[in-house]
């Protein structure tokens, strides 16, 4: 299964594009962000994701590239993700006419959709998020890297000390160009990727997720390679859904990996994605009629 569609330029300072398939002359769109390394059709179930919009909802896939996309992480930051994704936003608004937009984050892609939710601004257009496999790069950096962890974060550290945090470290770091600040970012206890670890104390996880007001899920993979082993999953899920006030549930995938590789549990996230929009959508269309009768007796 392959995805079709338009390729388009909204961002022309930077020539930074987003690619859209399903019908495109919807109001109704999902902006859809990978995670580190990620580019266009980067995960496995954006095809079937995109049938299930198009035939269900009538709503287009869009993807997007950022700065950060493929190797360009390293010297971005999640602050010029939500900039960047701002320029989005006011695009998909003004330019296509677009009043449904629902965001779905994949892996540091979710940490992409906190931030601009709380941040954004533009974060007001977007009725929903999906966060599909949120998970923390510290303690996989902690559990991959071994001893080379602590020389890595010290060095960071060190640089940014130095007032040279927007320089690049040694090469072996990582595997693109990476500077001491994103290095920090992600490797560092309360980093400013350090979202979903399995330590944070609740308190700071209820702060930093009290910031968010749109409704949300946050889908989960139950063999996430990117979750250590000795991590207490079901007890950083129930924690990660009980800080969010904005929470709508989890969704728990027990045979999915990371990347949603496998065909029965890509049917069950994109079943998931629709109930949720639908639910988010009939919530707003109450709203609004309540709104209309309002205005109508004050006419009156």
């Amino acid at each position: 299964m392959n995805l079709s569609g338009t390729l388009s330029v909204y961002n022309p300072q930077t020539r930074l594009t987003m690619f859209e398939s399903g019908p495109q002359n919807s109001r109704g769109s999902v902006v859809f962000v990978g995670g580190l390394l990620d580019g266009y059709n980067a995960l496995p179930y954006l095809p079937l994701l995109g049938k299930y919009l198009e035939e269900q909802l009538n709503f287009s896939l869009i993807q997007v590239m950022l700065t950060s996309s493929h190797m360009g992480y390293g010297i971005s930051s999640l602050q010029e993700d939500v900039r960047e994704l701002d320029i989005l936003f006011t695009f998909l608004r003004e330019e296509r006419a677009k009043t449904r937009l629902f965001f779905i984050g994949h892996s540091t892609g979710c940490q992409d959709a906190i931030s601009f939710a709380s941040h954004g601004r533009n974060r007001s257009n977007i009725q929903g998020m999906v966060l599909q496999g949120p998970v923390s790069d510290r303690e996989f950096m902690i559990s991959s890297l071994d001893d080379m962890y602590g020389k890595y974060v010290r060095l960071a550290q060190r640089m940014i000390n130095d007032g040279k945090g927007q320089e690049l470290m040694v090469r072996e770091v990582d595997v693109a160009p990476v500077t001491a600040y994103r290095f920090n970012s992600l490797a560092s206890v309360g980093g400013d990727d350090d979202m979903f670890s399995s330590d944070i104390p609740f308190e700071s996880m209820q702060a930093l997720f009290g910031q968010v007001k749109t409704p949300l899920i946050m889908v989960h993979s139950g063999k996430d390679e990117y979750i250590p082993s000795h991590i207490n999953k079901e007890q950083l899920i129930s924690n990660l859904t009980n800080a969010s006030p904005s929470s709508l549930g989890a969704v728990v995938l027990p045979e999915a990996d990371h990347a949603i590789s496998d065909l029965a549990s890509q049917t069950t996230f994109c079943e998931a994605v629709v109930q949720f929009i639908q639910r988010v959508m009939f919530t707003l269309e109450q709203e609004e009629k309540e709104q209309q009768r309002v205005f109508e007796g004050l006419s009156i």
